[in-house]
């Protein structure tokens, strides 16, 4: 269990806080009443350097954590939750600029969670990917308080 403020806008806050977390440069914005997270790439997650595109790993990396962050704020739990199956689709190739996630929620029970993350360039998707989450064992802050 996290050693998290009460308050649940400090502890959703901290959930982007982790060293690679930064190395991403996540950013949340809400869009319409939606919440959508971007990320610019840099010169750190270019994979290709002859034609400029982001690394497919980055990619992967950018949508998981997405989708753990979206489903921790969803369910209010106080730490992330850990990805145990994904599927990622590349669409096309991915060059440099902001990306913009946005999560859909499939299904949340009392074990398993599934989110999909579409991941879009310039307005166009590059890739989407679809995790699996377990979330019988994760605290949430109605639990802790």
């Amino acid at each position: 269990m996290s050693n998290l403020s009460s308050n649940p806008t400090v502890q959703h806050a901290s959930l982007l806080n982790e060293p690679f977390h930064r190395f991403l440069g996540i950013e949340e914005r809400d869009i319409a009443g939606e919440t959508h997270y971007f990320m610019s790439s840099r010169t750190e997650h270019i994979g290709n350097p002859l034609i400029g595109t982001v690394h497919g790993g980055i990619l992967a990396s950018f949508g998981e954590l997405v989708a753990a962050v979206h489903l921790a704020k969803h369910c209010r739990f106080t730490t992330l939750p850990i990805c145990s199956t994904m599927t990622f689709d590349y669409m096309r190739p991915t060059f440099s600029g902001e990306l913009q996630a946005i999560p859909h929620i499939i299904r949340v029970g009392r074990r398993m969670a599934t989110l999909s993350v579409e991941i879009l360039l310039t307005g166009k998707q590059v890739c989407i990917g679809r995790f699996i989450f377990p979330v019988a064992h994760l605290p949430n802050t109605k639990e802790v308080q």
